[in-house]
């Protein structure tokens, strides 16, 4: 216990001071009590007939993809700006308000929560939440839900991307040998045991960490703070050196940003849109590794 307190000490003293308006992670009674409340968007991002045939009341539902598309070979990108714009504004969202982004669970869905969240924060919605669990969390609590389809009156939002929250292929290129990479995928795909058939290459970008996407969540819920801070503090990962942290496409990666920089203040973390199904393109230059840690 004493050794897990000075390890927090620590990660306080070097982690940089940042305000929000909302935690990073809600619950659901948070939710409950926030419900009415002007400022408040709560965004469902499941299937269209899962939300009509429950939903939190007040949700509004825009499907996850709109967040995340297939764009220049790669199967999860950010939207144009001008496309991205109107999705936010017809959700009822701008700059100042407060979104909770709802998925099914945090289980098998918890990182395309956390996608969707980013895309938020990225294109300047700073305060964003995940409902931890998810509308299961909602449902298994006993809240109450409503059916059909309800909006809110539209925005003028324009979104004004934050390049200090993304690494595009020019960036990982430049900073490969210098930033920390953490590969957020499962061991065996780390390893080169396994791989996704869109990523032409086994194995991992050399010197890479490893810490999987699926560690943050147990049972259908985020673990606790000081348990995700002791994984990243083990690993000697630094707040004070540039971060970029990837996938297979763009998603699970967010995940371990999302609590890096919005649960424990870190700043100098990208998340790599393009990950390893760009970079492990043969004419990236960067040849993967595998069985080796690191």
């Amino acid at each position: 216990m004493k050794k897990l307190v000075l390890i927090l000490l620590a990660f306080a003293m070097i982690a940089p001071v940042f305000a929000r308006d909302v935690d990073a992670f809600v619950s659901a009674d948070w939710v409950e009590s926030k419900l009415g409340d002007p400022r408040v968007v709560i965004l469902d991002v499941r299937a269209p007939a899962a939300y009509r045939e429950g939903h939190i009341p007040g949700a509004v539902n825009m499907v996850g993809g709109t967040f995340y598309v297939a764009k220049d070979g790669l199967n999860n990108e950010v939207p144009a700006a001008d496309e991205l714009s109107e999705a936010i504004a017809e959700c009822g969202i701008d700059a100042n308000s407060i979104v909770v982004v709802v998925e099914a669970d945090s289980a098998g869905r918890f990182a395309w929560a956390t996608r969707v969240a980013w895309t938020l924060v990225y294109a300047g919605v700073p305060n964003v939440a995940v409902l931890d669990g998810g509308h299961a969390e909602w449902v298994k609590a006993g809240k109450g839900l409503a059916t059909g389809f309800e909006s809110k009156d539209e925005t003028e939002f324009k979104a004004a991307f934050d390049a200090n929250l993304i690494a595009d292929k020019a960036f990982v290129l430049k900073n490969v040998k210098k930033a920390q990479i953490l590969d957020t995928r499962a061991y065996d795909t780390y390893f080169g045991l396994a791989k996704q058939g869109f990523v032409d290459q086994f194995g991992h970008v050399p010197g890479a960490y490893s810490l999987p996407a699926a560690w943050i969540t147990k049972d259908g819920k985020v673990r606790p703070a000081a348990e995700l801070a002791k994984m990243v503090a083990d690993l000697k990962l630094s707040a004070k050196k540039d971060m970029i942290v990837h996938c297979d496409s763009g998603v699970l990666c967010t995940a371990w940003w999302w609590v890096l920089t919005q649960q424990m203040g870190w700043t100098r973390v990208r998340s790599y849109d393009g990950s390893a199904q760009e970079i492990g393109k043969a004419d990236s230059g960067v040849t993967f590794v595998t069985h080796v840690w690191r």
